[in-house]
């Protein structure tokens, strides 16, 4: 990326975190590199078309692309997702996406004859029964310089996980996540799934979490953080670990152990230095809830001009708070820039919904009420940051009519 035009770095970022978050839902790694990789020629070859229309609809465009010449489509095919619900998930119209990965096809030339954009298949055999999948794929996974422990029995379990996840009903959820420890009881995904459960005190989705956490770091062969090389935590089944410590940070923060939520935040960005699960954000939040305002300063100087709304915003109510006020007025118009949607929330013109929508794009109202979910206290213990936003708000509007 570090080559690409500066023009158009900034949009790169946002189309590329979009691709990223739908690929770890619905695709696979392969899947996702090959659709990183036309991102990337389309910025490196055709910067002026990708200056153009939104990034939503260009990720949408680009994962399209390359499904169509895979078979994404096919529902005998695996990965799979219908070509509206991948629309839905990108929040684009139907004649959108479609027109948009035509473009993307013809700008890169897209093909199934050319073996650039083409997903290999996982089959080596079309009569391989499913244990002889999973035995080459063990095979393949095995990396001597790293004692992960990949078993059989683990890539097992998370196929049916991948069941689970793909579940609405949340008792057929829990009855794939069972199923998913009887065949490997280091499955954290599962964990995470059963500490869904309303009926179970804090304590016991906390002991949940914890064992998601263990059997994360038993998968990858950790004994103790501090001795993992970063490479460890590059490879895909770190992503399980992450998400298993990320949830056990949402459920300490609830309970009341703030600082404890806190060093679990710290810990992820430190070891998870690309943040696809987009912790930065909650942690924000949470350092300026604590008030502790030099890790904060130190954390957006890290994700400087970042494209999360709660990154955004925060920056500038930790400059209010810390008395520079003219830096706080400029990221505040930056962070209303990237979503206008926030402020209504923050004036308590707009009630936060007790079921969150899904967030299919940055800069929507969804990203705003998710962000505000975690944020609100932060703004209400301060009536002179209210009325600040109040006279900012009031300066939006006029620019705007102008």
């Amino acid at each position: 990326m570090q080559n690409l035009p500066n023009s158009i770095v900034e949009k790169y970022e946002e189309i590329f975190e979009k691709i990223r978050v739908f690929s770890n839902q619905y695709l696979n790694e392969q899947y996702e590199k090959i659709c990183i990789k036309a991102l990337h020629d389309l910025g490196m070859n055709h910067e002026d078309s990708l200056k153009k229309g939104k990034s939503s609809s260009w990720a949408a465009g680009v994962v399209h692309a390359i499904g169509t010449v895979n078979n994404l489509f096919d529902v005998k095919e695996e990965p799979y997702i219908k070509a509206l619900n991948l629309y839905k998930e990108f929040g684009v119209s139907n004649s959108t996406g479609s027109m948009k990965s035509k473009e993307v096809r013809n700008l890169l030339n897209i093909t199934k004859d050319d073996e650039r954009w083409l997903v290999k298949s996982e089959d080596k055999n079309d009569n391989l029964n499913a244990k002889e999948e999973v035995a080459i794929e063990a095979d393949e996974k095995k990396v001597s310089e790293e004692n992960i422990r990949v078993t059989e029995e683990f890539i097992l379990a998370q196929k049916v996980m991948r069941k689970a996840w793909a579940e609405k009903n949340f008792n057929k959820k829990v009855k794939l996540a069972k199923e998913a420890l009887s065949v490997c009881e280091y499955c954290s995904d599962a964990y995470i799934i059963l500490s869904k459960d309303l009926s179970l005190s804090n304590n016991d989705k906390k002991e949940l979490l914890l064992k998601a956490v263990d059997s994360g770091k038993y998968i990858l062969g950790i004994d103790d953080l501090a001795t993992v090389s970063k490479e460890c935590f590059n490879k895909k089944e770190a992503q399980p670990f992450f998400g298993a410590k990320y949830t056990l940070a949402i459920q300490l923060w609830k309970m009341g152990e703030k600082n404890e939520a806190i060093d679990n935040a710290f810990e992820i960005l430190k070891f998870n230095e690309k943040d696809n699960l987009m912790v930065r954000g909650i942690l924000s939040s949470w350092l300026l809830i604590e008030k502790r305002y030099d890790e904060a300063e130190k954390l957006f100087e890290k994700y400087d001009n970042d494209y999360l709304a709660a990154v955004s915003y925060n920056k500038a109510l930790a400059l209010y708070k810390m008395g520079k006020t003219k830096e706080a007025d400029d990221a505040i118009r930056k962070a209303y820039k990237k979503n206008s949607y926030v402020i209504p929330y923050i004036l308590k013109q707009k009630k936060i919904p007790k079921v969150l929508p899904r967030i299919s794009r940055f800069g929507s109202d969804a990203e705003a009420m998710h962000y505000m979910k975690y944020s609100l206290e932060a703004w209400n213990d301060s009536k002179e940051a209210i009325n600040w936003i109040k006279e900012m708000n009031v300066n939006f509007k006029i620019q705007k009519s102008n």
